[in-house]
């Protein structure tokens, strides 16, 4: 994965990872970054799972949600080899706004990011309680950290065999930063979506700077 694999060593991942988010069944092949939470965004209440962890310092993406391109720095992008600017996406879910980067040799891999609130506006939570209706049975559920806040890794299917991991992190009590990142299928993917995310809280801590 080139310079992304390097910068995804720093990261420690938790050995206790279980999660899932609405990555689809075919794969490693999304067009924006997969939210869990945008799955049920037009779905009946969940029934209540147990308490997701609190979101210490929440943090205010601002303007990033309607243009999360700018999620990265020029800097943090050319650090972690991708392209220095994202190319915007539709989710195609409640207007929900993605940013796509390439990486590798060919320009065949890539990091996708968005912000995501379930209709719940109940962040992190949504995620918990999707897991306790079984929404996650065929795909993974794995509870994490990045940079202090509480996080989940996470599919519907099971994608990393592929290549493809996706991350959530609970930034403030109602949103989600949902990080997903498609690589090769011998590297650590859910550690670069780790690297990736802790760059996006430094960003979004310096006011997008």
């Amino acid at each position: 994965m080139g310079k992304i694999e390097v910068a995804a060593r720093l990261v420690v991942v938790s050995t206790a990872i279980l999660a899932t988010a609405a990555c689809s069944a075919g794969g490693a092949t999304g067009t924006a970054a997969s939210t869990s939470a945008a799955a049920e965004l037009s779905s009946s209440p969940l029934p209540k799972g147990e308490q997701a962890p609190p979101i210490p310092n929440p943090l205010d993406p601002a303007g990033l949600v309607e243009d999360p391109c700018h999620s990265l720095t020029v800097a943090q992008a050319s650090d972690l080899g991708v392209q220095e600017r994202g190319t915007k996406k539709d989710v195609g879910i409640d207007d929900i706004k993605g940013c796509d980067w390439k990486f590798g040799a060919n320009l065949e891999w890539k990091i996708q990011v968005a912000y995501a609130v379930p209709h719940p506006r109940n962040g992190l939570q949504n995620l918990y309680d999707q897991n306790t209706a079984g929404k996650y049975a065929n795909g993974y559920f794995m509870p994490t950290s990045i940079s202090g806040y509480p996080s989940v890794f996470n599919g519907r299917a099971d994608t990393r065999p592929h290549g493809r991991c996706d991350l959530s992190v609970g930034i403030n009590p109602e949103m989600l930063l949902d990080v997903a990142v498609t690589g090769r299928t011998d590297k650590d993917n859910c550690t670069a979506a780790s690297t990736v995310a802790e760059l996006i809280i430094t960003t979004i801590k310096s006011g997008g700077n």
